[in-house]
């Protein structure tokens, strides 16, 4: 149950595609990231991540995911800067 939950985990963050193959299928590659917006780790034979890369619909919902946490960072910060002025 836990390996499933850790291997789901896995699945949803970035795709894994072996280096040869990412550079022979890069364009069918760069859709299926497009297509599940998330980036692909380019991995060696030894399954090691040697690069990433962030097709454009993966790098636009990072970009949503970072605007996002800015705006919970400055609520926070505004809520505890609030609090402070209080006392």
């Amino acid at each position: 149950m836990l390996g499933e939950k850790i291997m789901e985990y896995q699945t949803n963050q970035a795709i894994n595609v072996k280096q040869e193959l990412f550079l022979k299928y890069f364009v069918k590659v760069n859709e299926m990231g497009n297509a599940k917006q998330l980036p692909i780790n380019v991995i060696n034979d030894d399954h090691y991540i040697v690069g990433m890369y962030y097709p454009i619909n993966a790098s636009d919902k990072l970009n949503k995911n970072i605007d996002e946490l800015i705006r919970e960072i400055r609520k926070l910060e505004n809520y505890q800067n609030h609090k402070r002025t209080r006392k």
